[in-house]
């Protein structure tokens, strides 16, 4: 791993505090940067060990990418308080006793209802101005749940829970409303989706070329008292998308992933090129087979999601030892708590 100046590591920590909210931490994280491998192409990545190496650990996402056009204190502001919001939800679920499972559904659940990020209410629009959201859920021992294609399930993650319980199967495509009905999961009429943020996002990529907005997936990992880790992300595309596309989120091992014996692990960036990298997977089998550490492993696993066209963001919670955040893209929405030391970053 290549060594960074003070001044890297300076400017580094001064761009991220500038939107983060910290409380006393439990043990400091360690910052630094993977320098790039043997192309000037491959783009830096930033990553930071975080939490405790056992019990309670909660890490969650918003996106990861370029900050836009769209940037502004008032929106990055409304993303931080989001992200406490989520934070609290779910590690209220663990500091109760209860399931990783149960705690980041309960992450995701505030995420999808915050119309600033791409999953749920505010999902990013198709070619044709509809919504077609996909969504993952995956526990250690290695039972998965997933979505893809739906326009009116107003959590989707509770559709990909729905798979992984009430069915034998793994993956739905566009199931039906009588289907979701079945399952207990709430819909809304498919014009609740579409937000006057996301026309307007949608109407730019048309008129000025689509180039890819990716702000906005998002996603949970944790790990709750038993030791158990759980993986959720959940995502409306890219925006301008071709319908039936489907994206890295739903596939498990691409951008959603859990192994008892090695991490969780969440994604966020162009889905594309972590699903040509089998990016949730690789970087467990770093972990179990070549015996990298977990921020060793996310960095090299971004580097190869470089080498594929593609950049990103990934969270990690492994069985034991700390979390990692990890992104080589110009900046990531995310958040963090482990007892009473708590970040978000925005």
């Amino acid at each position: 791993m290549a060594q960074v100046t003070k001044a890297q590591l300076s400017q580094t920590q001064a761009s991220s505090q500038a939107a983060t909210s910290q409380a006393s931490s439990a043990q400091p994280s360690a910052l630094h940067s993977a320098a790039t491998q043997s192309s000037t192409e491959i783009p830096q990545v930033t990553s930071e060990s975080v939490g405790q190496e056992n019990g309670l650990l909660l890490l969650i996402h918003g996106g990861a990418g370029d900050r836009g056009p769209k940037n502004s204190p008032k929106r990055r502001a409304q993303i931080a308080a989001d992200l406490e919001r989520a934070l609290d939800a779910g590690y209220a679920v663990l500091d109760a006793g209860g399931a990783a499972e149960d705690a980041v559904c309960a992450a995701i659940h505030i995420m999808e209802d915050a119309p600033e990020f791409n999953a749920g209410r505010g999902a990013a629009l198709t070619s044709d101005g509809t919504v077609q959201m996909d969504a993952c859920l995956m526990t250690g021992d290695g039972e998965v749940g997933a979505v893809a294609g739906l326009m009116t399930a107003r959590h989707p993650i509770d559709a990909a829970r729905a798979v992984k319980h009430q069915t034998k199967h793994v993956l739905f495509a566009a199931p039906s409303e009588n289907e979701l009905a079945d399952w207990g999961v709430a819909t809304e009429d498919p014009s609740y989706f579409v937000t006057e943020q996301r026309k307007a996002s949608l109407a730019n990529a048309q008129a000025h070329g689509d180039a890819w907005e990716k702000h906005g997936t998002i996603g949970a990992v944790a790990r709750d008292a038993r030791g158990d880790i759980a993986a959720a992300t959940s995502t409306g595309g890219i925006t301008n998308q071709m319908p039936g596309r489907v994206g890295d989120s739903p596939l498990p091992g691409c951008g959603n992933y859990a192994n008892a014996a090695t991490i969780a692990v969440s994604g966020t960036g162009i889905g594309e090129a972590f699903v040509r990298a089998v990016a949730g997977r690789q970087l467990s089998d770093r972990i179990e087979y070549a015996r990298q550490t977990p921020q060793d492993a996310a960095e090299a696993t971004l580097n190869d999601i470089a080498k594929h066209r593609g950049d990103g963001g990934i969270i990690v919670v492994p069985s034991h030892g700390q979390g990692v955040i990890a992104f080589n893209s110009e900046m990531m929405n995310f958040g963090y708590r482990c007892g009473q030391s708590t970040r978000v970053n925005s």
